[in-house]
C-alpha cells in the first residue's frame, strides 16, 4: 500500500540521503529501482535502455535530493524523472535516425513504444502480479494478446495503465506524475481497461468460432 499525502519515515529517509547517507541511498533504491526499471521496460521494450535510464534517473535523484521535501510527491517526482529520461531518449533517437536517413545512412528505429512482457517472463521467470485484466496472463498465448491489446491503445491510456498496474502508483500520484485533473486520469484508466476488456473479449470469442 502506498502512503497519502506526508510520510514521516519516507521523509526521514530522504532527509539522511540527503545528508549523503550510503545506507538511506541503498534503501531508495533498493525500495523503487525495480518500479523504475519495471516501466521503463514496459514502455520501451528494450531492457538495456531501461536499465540505463533507470540508473540516470537515481543519479538525477541523487543531484536534485538537497533541494526535495518529502510532502507525499517523492513517488510522482521520481516516475517523472524517468519518463521524461524516457522521452528525451526517444526524441534524440529520432532526431539521429531522421538525421541519417537525410544522409542516406542505414539507421535502427530504437526502442518500440510497446509492452514486451512475454519476452521478459520468459527470460526472467517472474510472474505477473498485476490487477484486472493483467491477471489473465498466465500462459504465454494470454500475454501475447494482452501485448497485442495493449499495443492498440493509445499512448495516453497506454501510459496511465503502465503507471497504474507497473509503477504502482495510486491515481492520486499519477494524476500528480502526469500533472493533471484526477478525473482525466480516472476517465482515461476506465477507458483503457474497457477497452483491452473488449479487446480481449473479442479475442477469444474469434478463436472459439
Amino acid at each position: 500500500m502506498h502512503a497519502k499525502g506526508h510520510d514521516p519515515e519516507l521523509s526521514r529517509l530522504l532527509g539522511r540521503a540527503a545528508d549523503g547517507d550510503p545506507q538511506a541511498w541503498r534503501e531508495l533504491v533498493e525500495t523503487y529501482s525495480r518500479r523504475v526499471f519495471a516501466l521503463l521496460v514496459r514502455q520501451c521494450g528494450d531492457r538495456d535502455l531501461a536499465e540505463e535510464l533507470t540508473q540516470a534517473t537515481f543519479v538525477q535523484v541523487v543531484s536534485h535530493i538537497g533541494r526535495y521535501r518529502e510532502q507525499g510527491k517523492f513517488e510522482p517526482w521520481l516516475f517523472r524523472i524517468a519518463m521524461n529520461r524516457l522521452r528525451d531518449e526517444m526524441r534524440r533517437r529520432k532526431r539521429r535516425a531522421k538525421a541519417m536517413d537525410m544522409s542516406g545512412g542505414s539507421s535502427e528505429d530504437g526502442a518500440p513504444w510497446a509492452l514486451a512482457e512475454e519476452q521478459r517472463v520468459q527470460r526472467s521467470g517472474e510472474p505477473l502480479t498485476t490487477v484486472g485484466p493483467f491477471e489473465r496472463a498466465t500462459r504465454a498465448e494470454e500475454i501475447r494478446l494482452l501485448e497485442q491489446a495493449v499495443e492498440r491503445l493509445n499512448h495516453a491510456d497506454r501510459e496511465v495503465l503502465y503507471l497504474r498496474h507497473t509503477a504502482g502508483l495510486s491515481f492520486a500520484q499519477i494524476a500528480k506524475t502526469l500533472r493533471e485533473p484526477i478525473g482525466t486520469v480516472l476517465a482515461r484508466g476506465h477507458r483503457a481497461l474497457a477497452k483491452l476488456r473488449k479487446d480481449l473479449n473479442s479475442g477469444e470469442k474469434d478463436t472459439e468460432k
